[in-house]
């Protein structure tokens, strides 16, 4: 039984934990390229920053992603994952030309101004992701 309570009581700790240290910020983007990003907010850990929000295209054609990388401090660094859609992989825009990702870049701490680059096939797209206000998790 006690074995149970404090068991109970690590997993609350850390969910609660894992809550506070979020901070998500609401922001927007602007697109330089072939690739436009709609961008829904950033979420800076300490482990990773994850950015949410949609890729829009013209409907029924096709694109390929082969890296998404950061520049900070002139050093580039390469985003971890994407979901949405996968890297090095053609994908197609259904019929709203919407596609929802998440796309997890390396831990950086929350700025005014955010600096994506998506390379492919087609050139390196820019997206400049202004961050906004902060909204606690």
């Amino acid at each position: 039984m006690m074995k149970r309570v404090v068991i109970s009581a690590m997993m609350v700790a850390a969910v609660v934990l894992m809550a506070a240290g979020r901070n998500v910020r609401r922001c927007s983007a602007s697109s330089t390229g072939n690739l436009t990003l709609l961008a829904d907010s950033i979420d800076f850990r300490s482990d990773l920053a994850r950015l949410y929000g949609q890729l829009q295209g013209r409907p029924h054609t096709s694109d390929r992603i082969d890296r998404i990388y950061v520049s900070v401090n002139g050093v580039e660094k390469d985003a971890s994952d994407i979901d949405g859609v996968d890297f090095k992989r053609w994908f197609q825009w259904e019929d709203d030309g919407l596609i929802p990702v998440e796309i997890d870049l390396p831990p950086m701490k929350p700025g005014s101004v955010v600096r994506v680059y998506a390379a492919g096939p087609r050139g390196v797209t820019t997206w400049v992701v202004k961050v906004g206000k902060s909204t606690r998790k």
